[in-house]
C-alpha cells in the first residue's frame, strides 16, 4: 500500500478500535502516524478531521480533559483551512470541557437527579434519570457524561442502544426528508445540542435534507456510532422513496 492517504485511513481504523478497547496509548500513537502521513499527501483537512474525532471521541467516553488539546488543535488547523464554522465548533467543545460535578451544575439538574448524585446513591440516580421525558433525559445524561461525573464506557450493544434513545429523533429526521417540516426547528436545535456533546450528526442530516442518499458520502469521517445512526435515518427514508 504505497497510498499515504489509505495508509492514513487504515490506521485510524485500527486506532478506533483499539480506542474502543481502552488502549488510549496506543490508539494516540496510530493517530499521530495517520496524521503525519494525511500532511504528507497534502490531505490538511482529513488530518484536521480525524485530529477534531479523537477529540470527540475522548470527550464522548467521559475524558474531557484529555479531548481538550485535540479539539483545539483540530480548531486550530480548521482556521488555518479557513473552516471558520468547523474551527467554531471545535474551539466551543474545548472550551465547555467541563471536569467534575460543579455547583454550577448541580443547580442546573433536576431535583431528583441532583439529589441523588449529592447522597451518592447510584440507583436513584438511575430511578431519578429513567423518570425524565426522553429527550431530557438524553441531554442531562450527555451533560453528566461530558462533566466525567457517569461512564461512557462503550459495550457491544452501543449501537443497538444508541438506536433505540435516538429513534424519536430519528423518526422527526426521516419525516422532514420526506416533506413533513413540522419538526425541523426542534430537531435543528436538538443537533446542535448534540453536536457540542460529541455527535457528529448535523452535517449529515443537512445533506439528507438536501437529497443526498448516498451512505458512504455521508459517513465520511464520522464515528461508528453516527454511522449506524446515518444509516438508520436512510432506512427510514427508504420506503418513501419506494412508493
Amino acid at each position: 500500500m504505497n497510498d499515504p492517504k489509505a495508509q492514513a485511513d487504515a490506521l485510524i481504523k485500527r486506532g478506533h478500535t483499539l480506542l474502543e478497547q481502552g488502549d488510549l496509548p496506543q490508539a494516540t500513537d496510530l493517530l499521530n502516524q495517520a496524521v503525519k502521513l494525511y500532511w504528507a499527501a497534502g490531505e490538511q483537512y482529513a488530518a484536521a478531521a480525524q485530529i477534531g474525532n479523537y477529540g470527540w471521541a475522548l470527550r464522548r467516553r467521559g475524558r474531557p480533559d484529555l479531548a481538550r488539546p485535540y479539539l483545539e488543535e483540530a480548531a486550530s488547523l480548521f482556521t488555518q483551512l479557513g473552516l471558520t464554522d468547523f474551527a467554531e465548533r471545535h474551539r466551543f467543545a474545548a472550551e465547555d470541557a467541563h471536569t467534575g460535578l460543579t455547583d454550577d451544575l448541580l443547580t442546573s439538574l433536576p431535583p431528583a437527579v441532583r439529589g441523588a448524585l449529592e447522597r451518592g446513591d447510584v440507583e436513584g440516580l438511575q430511578f431519578a434519570l429513567d423518570a425524565l421525558p426522553l429527550a431530557e433525559r438524553e441531554l442531562i445524561l450527555e451533560r453528566l457524561m461530558t462533566a466525567g461525573v457517569v461512564s461512557t464506557a462503550r459495550s457491544n450493544d452501543d449501537v443497538t442502544e444508541a438506536l433505540r434513545q435516538f429513534e424519536p429523533l430519528l423518526q422527526g429526521i426521516a419525516a422532514v426528508a420526506t416533506g413533513d417540516e413540522s419538526e425541523r426547528g426542534d430537531i435543528e436545535t436538538a443537533l446542535v445540542e448534540l453536536e457540542r456533546k460529541g455527535w457528529q450528526l448535523r452535517q449529515a442530516v443537512s445533506q439528507i435534507w438536501q437529497g443526498e442518499r448516498n451512505l458512504d458520502m455521508l459517513s465520511q469521517h464520522l464515528d461508528e456510532l453516527d454511522q449506524a445512526l446515518v444509516k438508520k435515518m436512510l432506512e427510514l427514508i427508504e420506503p418513501h422513496r419506494a412508493g
